[in-house]
């Protein structure tokens, strides 16, 4: 027979001559498929390739043929990446056979006379075509041919077979290499690697441009013979035995003097292994940290400058609380002493005086709120923690608003555990959180119910102050406790100072403070205290 498939079967052996085998056919890959299948190969370059010109002379010697080829599809023809023998670099595409195929003779066979590979070299009549597949996606042909008649032997057919496998193995290694230098010169990194010896073997297109040079020049060579970065010489080539010694990742830091100012890298110095594991030489990789530098230290200098701000904010509200409470204790004495000197039916004058005294209270608290928010934000809240009863210590919190609650009508239950439940506390401070969950409760629940809740847990107790006043908006409770947040007009309003004040001071004693409520319901603060 002048046409022999080597291992197929006789009925398909014209199949991939004649037949084009994606006509009808179900599942098999279009024709963009293919293409995109080869784009992806990085194969459609038409450079020389070392690997691909000695793959096609090794198979040609080994098939002891004249002319071989390897030809990969392009849309309408296969274009020749690699030949031997063969002057054209593209022929008219066909489609490909599914396995080894041979046209022995082809003058003797009318047939396959035709074939636009036969055509290539002028009286040839042997062809033995192997396909070149990735899973089901046709990429080319590896193709040998000679202008005797003859058999393909069945150690030729392996090695054309092997051949074509090594020809995928190629493209696909192509591929990841094309990918990962892609990944890299996408990177704002810089990426070097160097040998055992310190020469380059490979780097980065923004690598060499950073040094100045071309990177084909700087392979094979060291700093030293580029006459690179004569400063940093030594020390970087330090780092480059250290890693070779130890097989460890070396870091490094440096600032550079640039026309446009100082600029800041860092280095990571890895080894290359290997397949024993071995080291073989190191990987660099530059990093330029300029911009993270700078906004470092425009950080440092806004923090430095907010902080002394903060202390010039509080040495001013030193003075000027120390000053404000000599005159409010002026104003105390005097309309104390107003009080005892007026007679017993001077009503008016005593309600005036009333007045003025809680006047000079009210600006007293707001006084000391001042100065412990100041002292919160600085984080020098001072607290002396001491072994409290929990329900003697919430007994007197509830002893203290009793008095005004009354006064508007508003009953005040208390559920307490039994005597002996400890907390470490200080107990003026924890007096202040009550005062103002209390005093809180008391001023937004019109005619209703304030109940104060303790319960223990394993290592802490809770506290909780509910009421049955408006409640809360549920967007306005993340705001709760920040400093000087107030409500909108209408919900829970004020200084914005107290929670923000019992927050600090909770969290002073390694505690918890939150809020829950339903707008219209009520609200509820808890905190706890460690046992």
């Amino acid at each position: 027979m002048p046409l022999r498939p080597c291992k197929v079967p006789e009925s398909r052996l014209l199949s991939g001559l004649a037949i084009d085998r994606g006509k009808g056919s179900v599942g098999m890959p279009s024709q963009d498929e293919q293409l995109s299948a080869v784009r992806a190969l990085t194969v459609t370059d038409p450079s020389p390739d070392s690997e691909s010109d000695e793959l096609v002379r090794y198979v040609a010697r080994v098939c002891n043929a004249p002319c071989a080829v390897l030809a990969l599809i392009g849309r309408s023809r296969l274009w020749f990446k690699a030949r031997l023998g063969i002057e054209a670099a593209e022929v008219a595409k066909f489609a490909l056979p599914p396995d080894i195929e041979v046209i022995e003779d082809a003058a003797h066979d009318p047939r396959v006379s035709g074939h636009p590979l036969l055509g290539l070299a002028p009286g040839a009549r042997f062809l033995a075509i192997a396909p070149l597949r990735e899973e089901r996606v046709d990429l080319g042909v590896l193709a040998v041919m000679d202008r005797k008649p003859r058999i393909l032997a069945p150690h030729h057919a392996d090695a054309l077979r092997s051949a074509a496998s090594q020809a995928v193995g190629i493209l696909k290694l192509r591929r990841r290499v094309r990918l990962l230098e892609t990944l890299l010169e996408s990177s704002p990194d810089q990426f070097h690697a160097f040998d055992s010896r310190g020469r380059y073997i490979y780097v980065g297109e923004r690598g060499a441009r950073a040094m100045g040079l071309e990177s084909a020049r700087m392979l094979g060579r060291t700093w030293q013979e580029l006459d690179l970065e004569p400063d940093y010489r030594a020390q970087f080539y330090g780092l480059l035995r250290l890693a070779l010694t130890t097989g460890r990742l070396i870091e490094d830091a440096r600032e550079v003097s640039t026309p446009a100012g100082p600029a800041h890298y860092e280095y990571a110095l890895a080894p290359v292994r290997g397949q024993r594991g071995e080291i073989e030489g190191v990987a660099v990789t530059a990093r330029d940290v300029t911009a993270r530098v700078t906004a470092d230290a425009e950080r440092r200098a806004a923090l430095e400058t907010a902080q002394r701000a903060v202390r010039q904010r509080d040495d001013v509200l030193a003075v000027v609380s120390h000053d404000l409470r000599n005159m409010l204790n002026v104003f105390r004495l005097g309309a104390s002493s107003l009080a005892d000197e007026l007679p017993e039916d001077a009503t008016t004058a005593r309600g005036l005086v009333t007045l003025l005294q809680n006047h000079v209270e009210s600006m007293s608290r707001l006084l000391n709120d001042l100065v412990d928010v100041g002292r919160i934000g600085a984080g020098s809240l001072r607290v002396v923690p001491a072994r409290c009863d929990a329900r003697d210590l919430t007994q007197e919190a509830l002893r203290a608003v009793q008095p005004l609650a009354r006064q508007k009508g508003i009953s005040v239950e208390a559920r307490l555990p039994d005597p002996g439940v400890l907390v470490r506390c200080d107990r003026r401070r924890i007096l202040q959180v009550f005062a103002n969950l209390l005093g809180n409760a008391v001023k937004f629940t019109g005619e209703g119910r304030i109940t104060v809740e303790v319960s223990v847990a394993e290592r802490e107790v809770y506290f909780a102050v509910s009421d049955t006043g408006a409640g809360i908006s549920p967007e306005y409770l993340p705001h709760l406790f920040e400093r000087y947040w107030q409500a909108p007009q209408g919900e829970r309003s004020g200084a914005g100072l107290g929670l923000y004040i019992a927050r600090g001071i909770v969290e002073a004693h390694g505690g918890r403070i939150w809020a829950e409520s339903t707008h219209g319901k009520g609200a509820r603060i808890s905190f706890t205290l460690l046992r």
